[in-house]
């Protein structure tokens, strides 16, 4: 029997975050806007996470959600290539079948009708073949860069439904790395941004975090790794003080315990130059919205290509111009010259140059950052998205070809791609 001529029943649909890292990141956000937004006569949300974390409770607040035990692999004789090795690697394998089974049994006991994975092929193997023995159908969603696919994680990418990554950098990468592109379809996440909202002041953290009325703030948002480019920011700001006395940096955003020895060279790096003055460190921040509110410039500064960068909808969604990284899905959402800058990744010097030439002119600034505004609402909301998701469920659902309007299919030519909800044309 077709879904189409079924009960009208909301269908039960599985949401999966494998992120284990203790952070909360974008891929987080993401999921939770989705969630929030997900069409509730027609689709039931259940989340399951690995660990808790900080936001756990707000996804209680929208949808059943639960915390899984994480999976434990065994790690003795790791590296080995002899007997110990190769008994560890089977010992592994058991254990990755046994999950296998508890989760095809989860899947049949909570009656799921989609599986929708949400952060990348290379991760959920398990859920992905427990779709597979139950016969549910599973999409993936791909919200990492990555290079390298093994042979079984090509297999079980040709199986999924379909794959969706959040940039068109995301699905270059995939394809070069040689997973099929026969079921891969760009769906750039969005953003509502009447949900950003500062909860606190500008006058207020100024106060908190000691910075005076007059005094411009930059910053970035983002955990604190080597990869996000920190240092970069930080190099930065060691020459636009030079021109700009008076400018404080906000870094907004967790280091974990694998991060300590970047930070703290970023430390040395901050001493040495004499700038702490002009360097806060916030650590996670609940409410990143208040800080960028309070930025008159934000950056993005990875120095690995982004695989999306959701801060930087979030900074237009508050009329900010945005400097940011020229590598990955950045370039897809800044209009170079209008509603921001991109720079080389890791060119300090460039990046220098461009913030003294935006607080050199506040009402350019200005400008860029309303441009900004009117691009999230022409190519990026939370309304196109969703109406994306919802019509991918649907056709898988009621095993129907997808449109063609929604999203942009793998192997279009660049000038051909179309952003989701418009027609093909060019991608500014």
């Amino acid at each position: 029997m077709s879904v189409a001529t079924m009960s009208s029943k909301p269908r039960k649909v599985l949401y999966c975050e494998s992120n284990v890292d203790g952070t909360i990141g974008g891929s987080h956000y993401c999921l939770l806007w989705l969630v929030q937004n997900l069409d509730r006569s027609a689709f039931t949300p259940l989340v399951v996470f690995y660990e808790e974390h900080a936001l756990v409770p707000r996804f209680q607040e929208v949808a059943e959600t639960m915390v899984l035990p994480q999976p434990d692999p065994v790690t003795w004789g790791a590296g080995k290539s002899g007997p110990l090795g190769l008994l560890r690697r089977g010992v592994n394998f058991l254990k990755f079948l046994q999950r296998v089974a508890g989760y095809v049994s989860f899947l049949k006991q909570h009656d799921i009708a989609l599986v929708h994975q949400n952060n990348s092929i290379k991760r959920h193997n398990d859920w992905m073949l427990a779709s597979i023995v139950a016969g549910v159908p599973c999409i993936a969603h791909e919200r990492g860069i990555n290079t390298h696919f093994s042979w079984g994680e090509r297999q079980l990418g040709r199986r999924m439904k379909m794959i969706i990554p959040m940039s068109k950098s995301i699905m270059d990468f995939m394809v070069k790395g040689g997973v099929s592109p026969d079921n891969i379809r760009v769906l750039y996440d969005g953003l509502d941004p009447a949900r950003v909202r500062p909860e606190r002041t500008p006058e207020t953290l100024r106060q908190e975090f000691g910075v005076r009325p007059d005094q411009p703030v930059i910053g970035i948002v983002g955990n604190v790794r080597e990869w996000k480019g920190q240092e970069t920011v930080v190099r930065a700001l060691i020459e636009v003080l030079k021109v700009h006395r008076d400018v404080v940096c906000f870094f907004v955003g967790a280091t974990t315990p694998w991060d300590k020895a970047y930070r703290e060279s970023l430390d040395r790096i901050i001493a040495a130059a004499g700038i702490g003055a002009h360097v806060r460190f916030t650590g996670y921040q609940a409410d990143p919205a208040s800080f960028v509110n309070m930025m008159s410039i934000v950056m993005h500064a990875s120095i690995a290509p982004e695989p999306f960068g959701m801060v930087v909808l979030e900074a237009m969604a508050q009329h900010k111009p945005i400097i940011g990284s020229r590598a990955g899905g950045v370039v897809e959402m800044v209009v170079e010259g209008k509603t921001g800058y991109t720079f080389p990744p890791g060119d300090h010097a460039e990046l220098a140059r461009r913030l003294i030439e935006l607080l050199s002119d506040p009402d350019r600034a200005s400008r860029m950052g309303e441009a900004g505004y009117q691009r999230l609402l022409e190519s990026f909301t939370i309304d196109q998205y969703m109406n994306g998701i919802h019509s991918v469920y649907r056709s898988i659902l009621e095993q129907r070809p997808l449109s063609s309007s929604i999203g942009i299919p793998a192997g279009v030519p660049p000038a051909e791609r179309a952003l989701p909800g418009r027609t093909p044309g060019p991608v500014r």
